[in-house]
């Protein structure tokens, strides 16, 4: 999709469609369209008083135009001003991709102006609107031999904005990073297991970094065994598919602080010798997202070039039963020199985790360590598929990731992690087990566990387990993997540089 924005001479622009929202109060065409008045019948007007103003602001008019460049108008209501926020634009936005699609047209032309009222941070209003542009009509529909039935893609959209602001175009930049970094997040979640194994993926990030200059450490099987990530190939032992970390990183040339966003990379979850039940197995192709989230991010990072150093650090294995599989009761040793005691083989991705924890905090040294995992359904029962669980001790941190999390309308709540917790998490005979031997709070107990292998860094957290896939569905979201994330570490990113010099909350 190709986005073009005008401030001005819109009469000579053609499109397929115009799309005009329209609040309540608006009694006349805005003068920057005043040229399609004579062309319009019956009259603007008139086509006005036919929108009824819901709350909701549903009420759609399909306009016919004798313009050549404006051939079809769509009226779209939304409603008072007054109910008006950040999330309803992005619902907006998306549906006008949709609605293009509808008409069976590829070339779509979006108006708005100062006039229109103002969401909350509305110096973000237009990247997110624009992310919601890109988001909309995205699929995964490569093995569909028949397209036939598929609505068109939309290959062009002319944005109309007079008076637009100056930072309009850094805004559509940003907008465009940040709705294709999420889309290749959904793709590389959404992949069927067998097209997205272990060592796929790292050729994804091999890709991605050769076309964005990053730097990368890639530790296959063999380095893996030599630097001792014991926990992490635990879990692979079981596959035929062998085992990878991955490391990208970005560094913009004044870069004072590091982001490590780590994130869960299970190609497929079978639950190993402690087998999930085969109802919705499928799903488990999805156990990737926390690897696919940062890698998203990364890649919105480096187009959007923010002055920091950030790494997308991804342990990649897929969990599966055999004879070499691990078993319950096995003890294992992390890279952190920590033995764990394996009581349930799908608890794994705690164990990849741990790993990449511990050796990103110790060869990186970064300032902040943000991990997201599909880690529990705990989490699904707590906070259902609406809302990440947030987890962390410092509150400094919990603070930006709040703030960033209110821009992005990625939503999180955070769980405590007080002592009573910890004590859930004690093994007899090794440092910790990998499950609590307690019933309950299985979220937070996950949490404790990541948390013992992480030394002295700020760290946070964010199981995405209820939110990676299965939200509910909205204009911009379609059904299937979300890319939960990848605004949320980006907006994160954005928000860490203008915090380097502060220390608050031990940050």
């Amino acid at each position: 999709m190709k986005i073009n924005f005008h401030t001005n001479r819109f009469e000579n622009i053609k499109t397929d469609v115009l799309i005009l929202p329209i609040f309540e109060g608006m009694k006349k065409l805005p003068a920057a369209l005043s040229f399609l008045e004579k062309h319009i019948l019956p009259s603007f007007e008139i086509l006005l008083k036919r929108i009824v103003q819901e709350k909701k602001g549903n009420k759609k008019i399909t306009v016919y135009s004798t313009h050549a460049g404006f051939p079809l108008i769509i009226l779209l209501g939304m409603g008072k001003t007054d109910d008006w926020s950040l999330e309803k634009a992005r619902q907006l936005w998306g549906s006008f991709v949709l609605t293009g699609r509808e008409l069976q047209q590829k070339k779509i032309a979006v108006y708005w102006d100062n006039g229109y009222p103002e969401t909350e941070h509305s110096g973000w209003f237009i990247g997110e609107a624009v992310s919601a542009l890109y988001t909309a009509g995205y699929s995964v529909n490569e093995f569909l031999t028949d397209k036939t039935e598929l609505e068109p893609e939309i290959e062009k959209v002319d944005l109309l904005y007079p008076d637009a602001p100056k930072q309009l175009e850094k805004q559509i930049k940003n907008g465009i990073a940040i709705g294709g970094s999420i889309n290749l997040t959904r793709r590389l979640a959404e992949y069927p297991s067998n097209l997205m194994t272990p060592s796929i993926f790292v050729e994804e990030v091999r890709h991605l970094g050769k076309e964005n200059n990053w730097t990368l450490e890639i530790l296959d099987e063999k380095r893996l065994q030599e630097k001792g990530l014991g926990a992490l190939l635990a879990v692979a032992q079981g596959s035929e598919n062998p085992p990878y970390l991955a490391i990208a990183a970005y560094e913009h040339p004044e870069a004072k602080k590091t982001i490590a966003m780590v994130g869960k990379g299970v190609t497929f979850d079978s639950g190993g010798i402690s087998i999930k039940p085969s109802k919705n197995m499928e799903e488990m192709k999805y156990d990737i997202s926390g690897a696919a989230a940062v890698l998203g991010a990364l890649r919105c990072i480096t187009h959007s070039k923010l002055p920091l150093r950030a790494l997308a650090v991804m342990p990649l294995v897929e969990n599966m039963p055999s004879g070499g599989a691990i078993r319950p009761g096995d003890i294992v040793r992390s890279y952190s020199g920590k033995y764990i005691e394996i009581i349930n083989t799908d608890a794994e991705g705690r164990l990849i985790l741990a790993d990449a924890l511990s050796y990103v905090e110790k060869n990186y040294q970064p300032d902040i360590i943000v991990d997201l995992a599909t880690l529990t359904g705990s989490v699904v029962v707590a906070l259902g598929h609406v809302v990440a669980g947030i987890m962390t001790e410092n509150s400094g941190l919990l603070h930006m990731l709040q703030e960033a999390a209110g821009i992005s309308g990625e939503k999180i709540w955070q769980l405590p992690l007080w002592d009573e917790y910890k004590e859930m998490m004690k093994s007899k005979i090794a440092d910790i087990p990998n499950i609590s031997n307690k019933a309950g709070a299985g979220t937070i107990t996950a949490a404790i566990f990541l948390k013992f292998f992480v030394e002295k860094t700020a760290w946070a957290h964010l199981d995405i387990a209820g939110t990676a896939y299965g939200m509910p569905e909205k204009s911009y979201r379609p059904e299937g993997a979300t890319g939960f994330g990848v605004k949320l570490l980006w907006h994160l990113a954005r928000l860490l540089p203008e915090d380097q010099d502060k220390k608050a909350g031990g940050l």
